[in-house]
């Protein structure tokens, strides 16, 4: 699948997501001064290999909206725990982001608290996966602060 963010304006830019059969979905995305929230999302599924969540459901079909509006597919391999790990993690990349602290211990108090709060199981992610997901973030972070609206960056999940 084909995944394109797209600068708009100071509030919000745009995602639009090609599947490999040529079908898509597309939506806003707010704008945040970093890496969008659906970017950073991208980062932690490629990287971690993860399948259930947000662009795995995409990917299987479902439409962007404020709840995913699935197919039978995107149903079949949607994971909650996949998904509210996921979200756990984008939250604490984002706070991360925002406060300029990339480092691992500081990721891991991030990530056991807001797993936590949800009531669910804190993902195990170790030093090396951690180090691959901040170089891919950091590499999309940098690109995406050098677009302008109009321009977009495409990624391939």
């Amino acid at each position: 699948m084909e995944i394109t963010f797209k600068k708009g304006s100071d509030r919000h830019g745009y995602l639009k997501c090609i599947r490999d059969d040529q079908t898509s979905t597309e939506t806003k995305m707010p704008e945040q001064g970093i890496a969008p929230h659906d970017m950073i999302h991208f980062v932690v599924e490629k990287t971690l290999d993860i399948k259930g969540a947000f662009y795995g459901q995409l990917k299987a079909g479902a439409n962007i909206s404020f709840k995913l509006e699935h197919n039978e597919l995107s149903r079949d391999i949607a994971d909650k725990i996949d998904v509210w790990q996921t979200e756990s993690m984008v939250e604490s990349f984002q706070s991360l982001l925002w406060s300029g602290d990339m480092a691992f211990d500081s990721f891991n108090y991030l990530l056991q608290q807001t797993c936590e709060n949800r009531n669910i199981p804190v993902p195990v992610v170790s030093e090396i996966q951690y180090r691959d997901l901040v170089l891919l973030l950091n590499q999309l972070n940098e690109q995406w602060k050098g677009v302008v609206i109009g321009q977009a960056i495409t990624v391939k999940f």
